[in-house]
């Protein structure tokens, strides 16, 4: 396999941690919201995968909704979708659970 040049290593690294960040903010406003509304864990089964897309941030849905297309690709079973209205609200709502 061909090395990439030092700067598009780099660059690409950066866009990868970035997204890493972005996931943990993003699990955390969903902890957030979960602690209000216990009754929304009712519906993710045990030992099921959640892929958060956040409507407020279109890199993060994109990245977060081709990871849930691989995983189905590769045959992953409980999934469970859910969409943010926001990442950045004091308390972020889940507007869609499929």
């Amino acid at each position: 396999m061909a090395e990439l040049p030092e700067e598009i290593h780099g660059v690409m690294r950066m866009k990868q941690s970035q997204l890493v960040d972005r996931n943990l903010e993003l699990s955390e406003a969903l902890l957030l919201q979960l602690l209000e509304d216990p009754s929304a864990l009712e519906g993710i089964p045990e030992g099921g995968n959640l892929i958060v897309l956040p409507l407020d941030d279109p890199d993060l849905f994109k990245a977060n909704l081709e990871q849930f297309v691989t995983l189905k690709e590769q045959g992953i079973k409980k999934l469970l979708v859910v969409v943010m209205e926001s990442t950045a609200a004091l308390e972020p709502r889940m507007v869609v659970r499929v």
